[in-house]
């Protein structure tokens, strides 16, 4: 079973573009029936993302991948960036990644002197839906995923400001396709705007995002999309840069030997 796993993620790596699963099957030589099975449970567990009935290599498998004992971690990789962002705005400054229904935190820079008010740091989970971080990545996932997330996952109002009605949010999302960064003013602390640009990768879907969180009038927000719109491309850029050096086939053996282990 393994074998037929690793068989088929090797040719959606190898792929120029997302693969239907007759021709995953075709290519790969894994018959039409373990094939629907297989890619059924990599798309549940989020190790491949599917939409519109093609497949591609889902974001839980790049999440593993940074985390592996060969390679750097998403932190390790931006920190540097986030460094040169947060000496510019000398305001909180923050790295995402979705995971299911949550926004996750992994790395969080505080300026040394008075802050706007900021709940989060690393580790720490807020719904994917009431977080600038996470309608950034949203916006920019595959259109089915994007779907899924928007009609079903949990909404939380954390202040009389937060939007919590689905139509709205879907109408903030198409606007954050449009800009390509989110910006919301009071959603999860009556004194703060988070802002946030995602991380894109080649295909243009999102992997993390970066975000700032300023006081809720602040006036610079024109400036500050830019910088957050350097960094981001920077990130993107070093990750890409980063992935060139590894040996995709080994690193997808490890990730699947380990992925198998702690299920």
């Amino acid at each position: 079973m393994l074998e037929r796993v690793m068989t088929l993620l090797e040719t959606i790596k190898d792929a120029d573009r997302s693969l239907s699963a007759s021709e995953l099957a075709r290519l790969s030589g894994v018959p039409m029936a373990s094939t629907h099975r297989i890619l059924a449970e990599l798309a549940r567990t989020g190790f491949v993302d599917r939409a519109d009935g093609a497949y591609r290599i889902g974001m839980r498998l790049w999440q593993v991948a940074v985390q592996s004992s060969y390679a750097p971690t998403l932190g390790e990789i931006a920190r540097p960036f986030l460094e040169d962002l947060h000496a510019v705005v000398q305001m909180p400054t923050l790295l995402s990644v979705i995971e299911r229904d949550d926004i996750v935190n992994i790395e969080t820079l505080h300026p040394r002197g008075p802050e706007p008010t900021n709940i989060t740091g690393p580790g720490v989970r807020l719904p994917v839906l009431v977080s600038s971080p996470g309608m950034a990545i949203v916006a920019f996932l595959p259109r089915e995923q994007r779907e899924a997330v928007l009609q079903n996952a949990r909404i939380t109002r954390f202040t009389p400001y937060t939007v919590t009605d689905r139509a709205q949010l879907r109408m903030h999302v198409d606007a954050i396709r449009r800009t390509g960064y989110a910006a919301l003013k009071r959603w999860i602390v009556p004194e703060s705007t988070g802002v946030a640009v995602p991380i894109l990768d080649e295909n243009g879907i999102a992997s993390a995002a970066v975000s700032v969180t300023v006081p809720y009038d602040y006036a610079e927000q024109g400036d500050l999309v830019l910088a957050l719109r350097t960094t981001a491309r920077s990130i993107a850029r070093a990750i890409s840069d980063r992935a060139a050096y590894n040996d995709p086939q080994l690193a997808l053996r490890k990730l699947m030997a380990r992925a198998t282990q702690t299920r």
